[in-house]
């Protein structure tokens, strides 16, 4: 049975690029915020200026990382903010 490192690398093993790069980027993106004292990020900071195809592929990416409960994702109602909260599996993965 894998341990420590090794187990965390397996877990995600199956992972496009895409989602280990989006999830590497959340993962730095989280621990620069948390040395200013954040532990969210909003879905409109992390969009602004990109571009409509990198929009979209980040928003679903975020979809595949909150299905595998890397992240939390909450949205107040309908049309407002999206915000996301980085789960300890996220913060502890090596990508």
């Amino acid at each position: 049975m894998p341990c420590g490192n090794e187990s965390r690398l397996l877990e995600n093993s199956g992972w496009s690029s895409r989602t280990r790069a989006v999830a590497k980027y959340l993962q730095n993106l989280f621990e620069d915020e948390v040395i200013h004292g954040h532990k969210v990020l909003s879905m409109d900071s992390l969009l602004a200026r990109k571009t409509q195809k990198e929009a979209s592929r980040m928003f679903f990416e975020t979809l595949v990382l909150k299905t595998r409960d890397y992240i939390h994702v909450e949205q107040g109602k309908p049309f407002d903010n999206i915000y996301i909260m980085p789960r300890a599996k996220l913060m502890k993965s090596d990508f």
